[in-house]
């Protein structure tokens, strides 16, 4: 019992220490960090923070609900993060900057939701409060939220506005992110109205920016998004490099609604190609992360992904996608041609699948859809907002031709000043003249000792030359003093050979007596042995012929060639005879066999090749 006492007092103790010393304002420095890149790991920050027993600022508790409304938005859970939103504004009346921020992410989180009028309420509050303390960053960044809006409902003109208005303010700033965000959604407005040209210079200059500041998330969302841009004007494989790459970098975020836009594209790309297969995979794979965060988008991706499964007639594929999507007609607000897209495949589904009463109900939507959109407004709307960027471009190239004017100007200028050098120009010259005889006369001198020298070094490689051929010569009496005496041996070695023979026929005729054989031997003993130093001069004489006769043709045996060392010699076959003690009809047969077994009939190329070795 003591000891569990003293247990639950030292927990006490160390709770306490760790509340006095947690660090409030760092720990939301991380988390905020963490939210991007590790959010698990952030959302135990952001419990640890609300555990705190302390009493808590109300900008902290404020700031920390914001970061629990923002994980709950990159989880695709708008209505959670909509919840923490509210209940942080309520700890934030009183502190605009923290106000600002978290009304800005309830806007975001309304427009998840499709609720674009609550968002653009929340939205004018932000401005309201930005003009009033002339933050003109802020408002910069509330105006292309105010964008985004109007570009989901598709009042294009609107969007424009205020992304020109957003960038207007941004210009002076040299804040890049922000910049390049904006022309981002500027881009995301062309591409709705078909305006593909301007669409692509954007996304590109907002590609090089995110790509300098290192915004990798920004990076791989303007690469989808242009990616869409190259399939509307059919470059498909440019589409599917920019989406791959897209798509790959997006997936460590793991924002299941970004992703799920994302495979949609790479699947519209498969179809296009007439790639079924792998396009069912990327719809389906799309579908799986919309329905989880009831993103807007559901209806038009689930449309073109039931378009899809009635083309290929995999009508009761279509029936269960057309099951699980009908419940978000109902809660999700999308905008009209979304509906569309979804109404008329699933009207064909019921139309091919004999439920004809049903197809005429979705048809008769259909039509409503239709008469509630007013296409010559938009189309006169579109031209009106060309229009206006067209204002502004001729404005900038009026900016461009008057610093053009400048320009010229200066350089008129430039060139009266240009006289005034004139003189010095001249005495410049006359000097330039002078060093450039003086190096003329410098160079010719260098020339005659490099002459010199060419005349000196000719002359040693004379003498060198001479003394090689010295050398060579002696060499060359070295070599025939060496075959000299190897021919010497050579004949010792025949004359020995005899004198046994001399003293074998004296026996066999009994022309001798023991003693005297005894005598001779005894005489023959006291002489050298002239085989052995044969062969180690031959070998000082050719020391690679033995090595090479053998590598090249390995079937020769030691005997044969000892034979092809004579033969080297250029000696008779009558002089082999007498040093190998055998007949002359034996040395011509040896000679032949040894031929066979090299594979070379003619002796004058058997005799080349021995004085090539």
């Amino acid at each position: 019992m003591l000891r569990r006492l003293l247990l639950l007092l030292m927990l006490a103790g160390f709770s306490a220490f760790a509340q006095k010393s947690y660090n409030f304002k760092k720990a939301e420095s991380e988390a905020r960090q963490l939210l991007h890149t590790a959010p698990d790991s952030a959302l135990v920050i952001i419990n640890t923070t609300l555990a705190q027993k302390k009493p808590i600022h109300d900008t902290i508790l404020g700031n920390t609900y914001s970061l629990y409304g923002i994980y709950y938005a990159m989880g695709g859970k708008p209505d959670s993060s909509i919840y923490y939103f509210k209940k942080g504004l309520n700890h934030v009346n009183n502190y605009t900057e923290n106000k600002k921020r978290i009304l800005s992410n309830l806007a975001i989180a309304y427009r998840q939701k499709g609720k674009y009028k609550e968002s653009i309420n929340h939205l004018n509050e932000v401005i309201a409060i930005s003009k009033q303390q002339k933050d003109s960053s802020r408002l910069a960044l509330v105006y292309g939220e105010l964008a985004s809006n109007y570009n989901y409902m598709q009042q294009y003109d609107k969007s424009v506005y205020y992304l020109l208005k957003a960038i207007a303010l941004l210009n002076n700033k040299n804040d890049l992110d922000k910049i390049a965000g904006l022309k981002q959604k500027l881009a995301n407005a062309y591409l709705a109205m078909e305006n593909f040209d301007f669409a692509i210079d954007l996304y590109q200059e907002a590609l090089s920016i995110f790509k300098e500041i290192k915004s990798d998330k920004n990076y791989y969302l303007t690469l989808v998004n242009l990616g869409e841009t190259y399939i509307r004007i059919k470059d498909y494989n440019a589409a599917l490099k920019y989406l791959s790459e897209g798509v790959s970098g997006l997936e460590k975020f793991g924002d299941k609604e970004i992703l799920g836009i994302a495979y949609n594209k790479l699947g519209n790309i498969q179809r296009k190609k007439g790639d079924i297969k792998k396009a069912l995979s990327y719809y389906q794979k799309a579908y799986n992360y919309l329905t989880t965060t009831n993103s807007v988008r559901v209806l038009r991706i689930a449309g073109e992904y039931i378009k899809l499964l009635n083309d290929t007639q995999n009508y009761q594929k279509a029936l269960q996608i057309i099951k699980e999507t009908d419940p978000y007609r109902k809660s999700i607000e999308s905008n009209v041609d979304d509906r569309m897209v979804y109404v008329m495949a699933i009207a064909e589904t019921y139309n091919k699948t004999n439920q004809l009463k049903e197809a005429v109900k979705q048809y008769k939507t259909a039509i409503t859809l239709v008469d509630s959109s007013s296409f010559n407004e938009t189309e006169r709307k579109t031209k009106e907002l060309q229009a206006k960027f067209q204002t502004k471009l001729q404005r900038e190239k009026n900016i461009a031709l008057k610093a053009n004017n400048d320009a010229l100007k200066n350089k008129v200028e430039a060139e009266e000043r240009l006289i005034l050098f004139y003189i010095i120009g001249s005495i410049a010259l006359f000097l330039i003249v002078l060093a450039f005889l003086r190096t003329y006369w410098l160079r010719s001198n260098l020339q005659k000792e490099q002459l010199k020298n060419t005349e000196a070094e000719k002359s040693l490689i004379e003498q060198q030359h001479q003394h090689e051929q010295e050398l060579n010569n002696n060499q060359r009496k070295a070599i025939e003093e060496k075959k000299r005496e190897l021919t010497a041996t050579t004949m010792q070695m025949a004359n020995l050979q005899d004198s046994i023979n001399q003293i074998i026929n004296k026996c066999s005729d009994n022309k001798i007596t023991l003693q005297e054989i005894k005598k001779e031997l005894e005489v023959l003993n006291k002489k050298k042995d002239y085989w052995k130093q044969f062969k180690t001069r031959f070998n000082n004489l050719h020391p690679e012929f033995e090595k090479k006769l053998s590598s090249e043709f390995p079937e020769l045996t030691k005997n044969d060639i000892e034979f092809c060392s004579l033969l080297k010699l250029n000696l008779s076959y009558k002089e082999i005879a007498s040093m190998l003690q055998i007949s002359y009809e034996s040395t011509i047969t040896k000679k032949y066999r040894i031929k066979k077994k090299i594979g070379i009939k003619d002796d004058k190329e058997f005799e080349k090749l021995l004085l090539n070795l």
